[in-house]
């Protein structure tokens, strides 16, 4: 049975490619967030009762159908992420890697209910055993909620599986599932087993999650100040994402129960408070780590930063960075994109990126204290 080897990287060039992979579940909850955003708003009770022409049925039908709809990607966000990850890895055959991101993030479940089964945890219905258990219907299969952790985990082994055997010929007699069908074959096969271990496992990773929520939130207002500059910092790399989907999609973001639900991370909360009915005021715990910190930068600080490398410029050179300038600070007050200002300076200063970075978290920090409560709909 021959197999291919796939390209050594190193391990730093691994996380670079890895964060470049949230990128297309972002882009899909960026839209989900603006259509739940939208639609959650304009069907609440509070708007329509300042704006009463906003009552109209259709109007209300077709905002509610907008927040149903922009409820999906905070639903399935992990599975998307499991898709992701392999698709984003994959060199070749990159359909192959998603539909077996998939069949491992199905098949991990599985294998967790067939063991909380035999342990006799499952089948249950009683509330105090499923939340000791953290126990939550995924894809319809009551299993362990691993939340975007454990579809980061699964991802990886999926995109080593498709690297390892994508290629792999098996003798004559079992040749039809030689070559891609043999991926999610074997993805079935070591997952399954996977799934069996992580009943096991994963109190463990959870504690570590636990312990890095703790360092922030432990940290008062400066949690929020750690986390800004951390992002900052990682930015450069590619490697922000992951800090970014562990905040605000896992424990380490906090954990609050809303409409009888318990939802973690920092974004999550604040999505399932838009959508909820009984909210009257969002969770400054959330939205401390949403970007509501970064708007001290957006719309002061690297609008700023533009006009002081415009004047520190030479006079002669002052035209040639002007239209550069000024489209980068529309896109950093518009769209909330940084990066072209930002990396004017990050090479040629390094040490300014620094401070850069401190203010920047300095102002997440500023906003907490403030008790600002303003939520994002976009993953900025």
């Amino acid at each position: 049975m021959a197999t291919s080897t796939p390209p050594k990287i190193t391990l730093w060039e691994f996380f670079q490619q890895l964060g470049k992979t949230f990128m297309l579940p972002v882009a899909l909850l960026s839209f989900c967030g603006i259509m739940l955003g939208i639609g959650s708003s304009l069907s609440s009770h509070d708007v329509t009762t300042l704006m009463p022409f906003l009552a109209n049925p259709v109007l209300q039908s077709i905002f509610v159908w907008m927040s149903k709809i922009g409820s999906f990607a905070f639903s399935f966000l992990p599975v998307m992420f499991c898709i992701a990850i392999p698709l984003g890895l994959a060199r070749e055959n990159k359909g192959v890697a998603a539909f077996s991101g998939f069949v491992g993030y199905a098949v991990m479940n599985l294998a967790v209910n067939f063991w909380l089964t035999a342990k006799g945890v499952l089948p249950s219905s009683d509330p105090a055993i499923l939340k000791a258990n953290n126990i939550q219907s995924i894809l319809g299969i009551q299993s362990i909620d691993t939340g975007i952790l454990g579809a980061v985990i699964v991802g990886v082994i999926v995109w080593l599986l498709h690297e390892r055997f994508h290629n792999v010929r098996l003798p004559d007699a079992l040749a039809f599932f030689g070559g891609t069908r043999f991926v999610p074959i074997i993805t079935t096969f070591v997952i399954g087993l996977l799934g069996l271990i992580v009943p096991l496992i994963w109190p463990f990773f959870a504690m570590g999650i636990n312990q890095l929520g703790h360092v922030i939130n432990s940290a008062g207002d400066f949690g929020p100040m750690l986390f800004g500059t951390g992002e900052r910092l990682l930015l450069p790399f590619g490697l922000h994402h992951i800090l970014v989907a562990l905040i605000r999609f896992t424990d380490a973001g906090g954990t609050l129960d809303v409409c009888g639900h318990t939802v973690s991370g920092a974004l999550t909360i604040f999505q399932a408070q838009l959508s909820c009915p009984e909210t009257h005021g969002f969770a400054e715990s959330a939205t401390r780590f949403l970007s509501q910190g970064k708007m001290p930068a957006f719309l002061g600080g690297l609008p700023g930063a533009a006009l002081a490398m415009y004047h520190c410029a030479r006079p002669e050179n002052r035209h040639k960075i002007k239209g550069l300038l000024i489209s980068g600070v529309i896109a950093c007050v518009v769209g909330g994109t940084t990066e072209p200002l930002e990396f004017l300076f990050l090479f040629v200063a390094p040490l300014l990126y620094l401070i850069h970075a401190l203010l920047t978290g300095l102002g997440f920090t500023m906003m907490a204290i403030l008790g600002v409560t303003i939520g994002n709909t976009k993953c900025q």
